[in-house]
């Protein structure tokens, strides 16, 4: 059974009440419940996306379809995950998605004077957030191979949940830690009511800077214009604007996400970064569910930077996802790799289904759940189809 003594009290908040729980990851099974009684779409500006032409990174990258398994036993024992044995399995993924050396790999994605952003998932702290194992590993990858600790950024949407999974300063000397944006759960839970720790005099999120106004998603929708919306969300109108981090800063990403489920589909590669990588995105899941993860994903300042997927396996979520749920947790000693995060996706996707189905997780097989998938196939940018999707085991 997980650790639950290294949970901080931010943590607790989420995990064990579902008014937060909910306020941060939102009701999976409820959108899908109403996408499927009201199927009309929204607009959204992605044809302006798509309209801009792809360089040689853009998605589905260098190996579409392509999805590398590696597992070992020996990662985790009594709870506690091996740092060597995490770094071989690291090293031994990247080698058999690219076929060359971790020397040769790394030239095949970057250059010495990249900025690379390592994207993590946080949520569920000290129970299924990004290992911070996996993350060492990534870096050591990179520093090994020539790339300064300085050109690296760990980051995530909110910043108080990198520090919560340990994403902090001490645990990564000379490495950046960034969120896109801050948000005061007190304030959130109605606990308080002094909103002056995320509220400008001006009435503007204090993390209103970190978005970049000139590139965003947009979508007919209009966001709540309550305060506790716009606590969470920064903006509330039509507009999802990226990061600026992203925008301006980072030249590559890599995504690491975890292995978890939320309701019948998953909370992977594409979910990671399609909820993660912009603001104002509660007022999406209703009309869009999961197309939010494809046509995010679709704009260059990602697209075109996304050059590598690592999804942590080394413990694993089957239901009561996307929020964290010890009971439902397992201990899976699994990585995957891939470029291509659709590819990725749907490979997780069908092992979770299994893994669901023999627990005795009732199943909804509907194909709404990966839709967005298929989507992103006909957009260009990734591999559905399994019969195209080659898997190997390393």
């Amino acid at each position: 059974m997980p650790n639950f003594s290294i949970m901080t009290r931010r943590t607790f908040l989420r995990t064990g009440s579902a008014i937060g729980t909910g306020i941060v990851l939102g009701t999976p099974a409820i959108w899908a419940k109403e996408q499927t009684k009201n199927p009309a779409r929204p607009k959204t500006n992605v044809e302006e996306a798509l309209a801009i032409p792809k360089t040689p990174f853009s998605l589905p990258g260098k190996f579409p379809g392509k999805v590398v398994k590696t597992q070992n036993d020996s990662a985790t024992k009594d709870e506690k995950f091996d740092q060597q044995v995490v770094r071989e399995m690291v090293f031994n993924g990247i080698e058999k998605l690219t076929g060359k050396s971790a020397a040769e790999g790394f030239g095949l994605f970057f250059d010495k004077k990249d900025i690379v952003g390592i994207k993590v998932n946080p949520v569920g702290a000290g129970l299924i957030s990004t290992r911070l194992e996996v993350v060492r590993a990534v870096i050591d990858w990179l520093t090994e191979n020539g790339l300064s600790r300085k050109n690296i950024v760990i980051w995530d949407r909110f910043d108080y949940m990198l520090a919560d999974a340990g994403f902090t300063a001490e645990n990564f000397p000379g490495v950046k830690i960034e969120g896109l944006q801050t948000m005061d759960e007190e304030a959130a839970m109605g606990k308080t009511s002094d909103n002056s720790r995320w509220l400008r005099k001006d009435g503007k999120h204090v993390s209103l800077d970190n978005f970049d106004q000139k590139v965003y998603y947009w979508v007919d929708v209009e966001g709540p214009k309550d305060l506790a919306y716009l606590n969470q969300h920064v903006v509330n109108g039509k507009y999802s604007y990226f990061g600026k981090l992203l925008t301006q800063k980072l030249t590559k990403i890599i995504n690491i996400p975890v292995f978890k489920n939320t309701g019948n589909g998953i909370s992977m590669a594409t979910k990671n970064l399609g909820y993660g990588s912009v603001c104002n995105t509660n007022r999406l899941h209703r009309p869009l569910f999961f197309d939010v993860c494809t046509e995010v994903l679709a704009f260059p300042v990602i697209r075109d930077k996304l050059v590598l997927n690592i999804t942590d396996g080394l413990r694993a979520q089957y239901d009561g996802g996307p929020g964290p749920n010890a009971k439902f947790t397992y201990t899976y000693n699994t990585l995957f790799f891939a470029t291509d995060p659709f590819a990725l996706d749907m490979t997780c996707h069908n092992l979770l289904v299994q893994k669901r189905k023999e627990m005795g997780v009732k199943v909804n097989e509907h194909p709404r759940f990966t839709e967005y998938l298929r989507y992103a196939e006909r957009l260009g940018i990734g591999v559905a189809d399994p019969a195209k999707i080659e898997v190997i085991s390393a």
